[in-house]
């Protein structure tokens, strides 16, 4: 996955959330029930947004849930929509 920046926050491209955004990244691309090439990740502070698209509403719940177990993430935006 490419990771996803977002330049408008004051928080883009810092080491911390280039750090979230890889480890949402890497998480979701080693889940087994998931297939998200079109999953982008963007981290504002400890918040992480997901965009993109998935083939079902169990894939989007998961990956929101997967996004949540990542330490120092304190909120996820799952903006995932089925596609």
């Amino acid at each position: 996955m490419t990771p996803s920046f977002s330049p408008i926050t004051s928080h883009a491209n810092t080491p911390e959330t280039i750090d979230l955004e890889f480890a949402v990244e890497n998480a979701l691309a080693i889940a087994e029930d998931i297939d998200g090439p079109d999953v982008f990740v963007t981290a504002d502070g400890p918040k992480i947004v997901l965009s993109g698209w998935l083939a079902t509403k169990e894939e989007i719940d998961r990956a929101g849930k997967i996004a949540a177990t990542i330490c120092g993430i304190a909120r996820v935006d799952n903006q995932i929509v089925r596609g």
